[in-house]
């Protein structure tokens, strides 16, 4: 059990409270590790898995805590489970997993693990979004914010603050071979799942075990038209406007003329130029 005690505002914690209470009715053996800070999610699940009594890894957070702790688990036999304690629990909404506390424990004891795909980023592996542009600097500014604990409405804040400031670049993009120019663009996204960042669905036609990752590009938009198009993200309605482009793609590389910011599963982990590849069914998950 990887618990991150201060994701969703505290509710990390009070969820492990929850749910230790039933491991220890029923007895059932387990070990439980809180988090201290960025990356330590991933170091102690790294160290999990060299356990031979490890049977799974359990995530207790929000988005950020399945990002580190997949890390680790990408191409091992031990499978991810995951309670969601975080502000916007996009990877539970993708995957069904309930949102409360013990019938997500339920799926974890009594669910069977199926294989989904994730994508390499350098050294760091993607779990089931990530974007280059605006909307990973929406993710910084968020993640450095002290009123983060508000969730959505501070994502909301942060979009209108990075949407004032922007300034959309031109891009070179090279998709499974094929090459891409692209002029003035706000953001690239590419998903395994249809939603991100609190329920947008930026990717609706995204498939978690295609060995595809759904792109989507949004170029060449006037700053009035840009911030009209986000409540229709959130509906996925947005896939016919003419200044969005969506690909499907198993590898990507991604330049641009000033460097971008690049996050994966809410976490920013660089900037461009970066390459993307798909590692087809490589995450067990329950």
């Amino acid at each position: 059990m990887i618990v991150n005690p201060v994701s969703g505002n505290g509710r990390g914690r009070k969820v492990w409270e929850r749910v230790s209470r039933l491991l220890k009715k029923e007895g059932l053996p387990y070990r439980v590790y809180f988090t201290t800070g960025r990356g330590h999610a991933t170091v102690l699940s790294r160290q999990a898995v060299e356990s031979p009594q490890v049977k799974a890894v359990v995530a207790i957070g929000g988005d950020g805590t399945v990002h580190e702790v997949g890390n680790a688990l990408v191409d091992t036999n031990v499978p991810l489970g995951y309670l969601p304690a975080g502000s916007g629990n996009d990877f539970a909404v993708a995957h069904r997993i309930p949102l409360d506390p013990l019938k997500a424990w339920e799926r974890v004891l009594h669910g069977r693990s199926r294989a989904v795909d994730t994508a390499r980023i350098g050294e760091r592996f993607m779990i089931g979004f990530m974007g280059i542009g605006f909307d990973a600097a929406v993710a910084k500014r968020v993640n450095d914010s002290r009123w983060k604990r508000f969730g959505k409405f501070v994502y909301a804040g942060g979009v209108l603050r990075e949407w004032a400031r922007f300034q959309p670049v031109n891009v070179r993009i090279t998709m499974d071979g094929t090459l891409y120019d692209l002029d003035r663009v706000w953001l690239i996204a590419a998903a395994h799942i249809p939603n991100y960042a609190g329920g947008m669905q930026i990717c609706p036609g995204a498939e978690d075990d295609d060995g595809r990752l759904d792109i989507c590009c949004v170029r060449d938009v006037t700053r009035r038209d840009f911030l009209r198009l986000f409540p229709s993200v959130y509906r996925g309605t947005h896939v016919d406007q003419p200044f969005i482009v969506f690909r499907r793609a198993k590898q990507f590389t991604v330049s641009s003329e000033i460097p971008l910011l690049v996050h994966a599963d809410g976490e920013v982990i660089g900037q461009t130029p970066i390459a993307v590849t798909v590692l087809p069914q490589s995450l067990k998950v329950l």
